[in-house]
């Protein structure tokens, strides 16, 4: 079923995701698909939907839920330079997700969007939730809500704004003592 992405829609998408469901929802970037962070089987169930085995960025609402994920060294980076915004951005995560989400990696890519419903969704159910593009491995990303549906029936999108000549955002590496630029996409 499609939704419009607002308020009123924030408790369905919220509930799908408690319930371990895979949804479609919009970011400043493209539409990702969704699912709670810290749920292994709904993480599974998005690999294989994809098709592939990759590690996974989540979208977290707040510095402090940052923090709770991964170490950040705030004396190096200044993150109101990346977030709100379209970057996703690499550090050593902590042990709070489960080893799929990031294949076992010691790093985890981190968005704050400047996207209402992403962080609204974020918050109702105070946990990260996954942000990857909404596509199968080798193909291209879709970001038409038609072809969305089309490809994707079974799923519930949440339609709204997105950047329909999105590259995806900015994949910055903070793990080092600088900062590199892993995939130029839209940030900068």
């Amino acid at each position: 079923m499609i939704y419009e992405a607002l308020n009123e829609n924030i408790d369905i998408a919220a509930q799908s995701l408690l319930n371990g469901e895979i949804i479609v929802y919009p970011t400043d970037t493209l539409y990702g698909f969704g699912v709670d962070a810290t749920n292994e089987k709904a993480i599974n169930k998005l690999n294989h939907l994809k098709k592939r085995i990759q590690p996974l960025s989540v979208i977290v609402s707040s510095y402090n839920m940052l923090d709770d994920l991964c170490f950040v060294d705030k004396n190096k980076i200044d993150l109101n330079k990346y977030y709100p915004g379209p970057y996703t951005l690499l550090f050593n995560k902590k042990n709070k997700l489960p080893n799929i989400l990031t294949v076992n990696s010691k790093k985890i890519g981190i968005r704050i969007p400047k996207s209402d419903f992403a962080i609204k969704l974020v918050d109702t159910i105070n946990k990260p939730i996954v942000t990857t593009s909404v596509n199968i491995h080798n193909e291209d990303s879709l970001n038409d809500i038609k072809k969305i549906k089309k490809k994707f029936p079974n799923l519930n999108i949440f339609s709204g704004i997105v950047n329909e000549d999105s590259k995806g955002s900015t994949i910055i590496d903070c793990t080092n003592d600088y900062e590199t630029i892993v995939r130029q996409g839209d940030g900068f």
